[in-house]
């Protein structure tokens, strides 16, 4: 699997291999049509990679500013995109 890349068949035919090759900490891009598609990569690096928690932290807070301003959880329509923007 020459860096790291593998087309999507590859990866059928090949998943055993690669996934040990990634639990020895290889971080593997399989592609479709020579566009990349996904990563497989190992499990601690994707759980310690602080952007994501960032991330995810940064909407949490969003929502709840959101809730906070009086939109309510049960509320069902009759708001578009501009509104929900403007509160």
């Amino acid at each position: 699997m020459p860096d790291g890349l593998v087309s999507a068949a590859e990866a059928n035919r090949d998943f055993a291999k690669m996934l040990r090759e990634v639990e020895g900490g290889a971080r593997i891009t399989i592609t479709k049509d020579g566009k990349p598609v996904a990563v497989l990569s190992p499990a601690e690096a994707s759980r310690n990679d602080g952007s994501m928690n960032v991330d995810r932290s940064h909407a949490h807070r969003r929502m709840m500013d959101l809730l906070a301003q009086g939109m309510p959880l049960d509320f069902r329509g009759g708001v578009d995109r501009d509104d929900v923007h403007s509160r």
